[in-house]
C-alpha cells in the first residue's frame, strides 16, 4: 500500500472514530525490507506492511497492547540467535515506533437525516462533534443531510443500526420519520448497549407509544430510563434549529456531567 493510500486510511479512521495504532520501521538492520508503515486496528486488521514475517507478526502483537493500554511505544526485534539455534541463516533486526492514534471528537450518530435531523448534524459538529448518518434513504430524499454527515451508511431497515459497524461509545439521536421506525431505530440502539448517551425525537404521547411497543418486545423499564425522550433542554423552540439547539445543549450537558442551571442563578455575589 503506498504512503498516500496510508494517510488517506489514517485520515477516513479518524472520522470514522476509529481507534488504530501507526507502526513505523525507525532501524531495519539485515532484512530485506529497509523501510515500511502500517496501521494496526483493535479487531487486528492491519493495512500496509512493516515487512513481514514474525518481525511484522511481534509487531502487530505490541501494537495491539499499545492500543489497549492507549500508549506509544519503541521496540526492537532481533530474532537472530533463536533463528541460529534452528539452523535458520535468516538474520536481522527491526526496530519499530508504535504511535497510538484516537479521534479526540466526540462521536454523535444520528438515526434519521429528515429537517430537524439535518438541523442536529449541523448544530453539532459546529461545537466539535464527529457526525455519522445513518438512514434508509438516500440522495434524493436527505441528499443535504448526508453531504452534511462526516459519515453516512446506508440502512435497509431502521432495526439494522443494530448490527451496522459504528463509533465506539457514541452519542445517538433518533429522528426518523414515523413511530414504527421510531421504535425499530431505537430497539437496534438500545440493543448495542455501547452509548454515551441516547435521545429520541418525540412528543411525550409519542414516547409513551414506542416505549410501550418495546417492553412488549421484552426491553426492561430500567433500560428505558437511559433514553433522554422527549429529547432536548425545554427552551420553548419548535423551529428544526431551535429543537437543535436544544439538543445539542442536553448532550452537551451530559458529556459534561452539568446539570444546566442558569449561570446567572449560580453566582456567589449578586452584580
Amino acid at each position: 500500500m503506498e504512503l498516500h493510500e496510508l494517510l488517506q486510511k489514517q485520515a477516513e479512521s479518524l472520522r470514522e472514530g476509529r481507534d488504530f495504532a501507526v507502526v513505523t520501521t525507525v532501524e531495519a538492520d539485515g532484512l530485506a525490507r529497509t523501510s515500511g508503515k502500517m496501521l494496526v486496528y483493535p479487531d487486528g486488521a492491519i493495512c500496509g506492511t512493516v515487512g513481514g514475517g514474525m518481525w511484522e507478526k511481534s509487531a502487530v502483537q505490541d501494537a495491539l497492547r499499545c492500543l489497549a493500554e492507549r500508549r506509544n511505544a519503541v521496540r526492537v526485534y532481533d530474532f537472530s540467535g533463536q533463528l541460529q539455534e534452528a539452523g535458520i541463516r535468516c538474520q536481522g533486526k527491526l526496530t519499530v515506533f508504535i504511535e497510538y492514534c484516537s479521534s479526540s471528537r466526540t462521536q454523535l450518530v444520528v438515526v434519521g437525516g429528515g429537517h430537524v435531523g439535518n438541523a442536529v448534524i449541523r448544530a453539532a459538529k459546529a461545537v466539535g462533534f464527529a457526525v455519522t448518518l445513518a438512514d434508509t434513504r438516500g440522495e434524493a430524499e436527505i441528499g443535504p443531510s448526508i453531504r452534511e454527515a462526516d459519515v453516512f451508511i446506508p440502512l435497509g431497515r431502521f432495526e439494522d443500526i443494530a448490527a451496522v459497524k459504528l463509533p465506539e461509545h457514541p452519542f445517538y439521536v433518533v429522528s426518523t420519520y414515523g413511530h414504527q421506525v421510531d421504535a425499530a431505530a431505537l430497539g437496534g440502539v438500545l440493543s448495542r448497549k455501547d452509548a454515551a448517551y441516547i435521545g429520541m425525537l418525540g412528543s411525550r404521547k409519542k414516547v409513551k407509544a414506542i416505549f410501550g411497543q418495546l417492553k412488549e418486545r421484552g426491553v426492561s423499564s430500567e433500560t428505558l430510563r437511559q433514553v433522554y425522550a422527549p429529547i432536548g433542554l425545554d427552551l420553548g423552540g419548535e423551529t428544526p434549529e431551535e429543537l437543535a439547539v436544544s439538543i445539542v445543549g442536553e448532550m452537551l450537558a451530559v458529556k459534561y456531567g452539568r446539570n444546566c442551571g442558569h449561570l446567572s442563578r449560580q453566582a456567589n455575589e449578586p452584580l
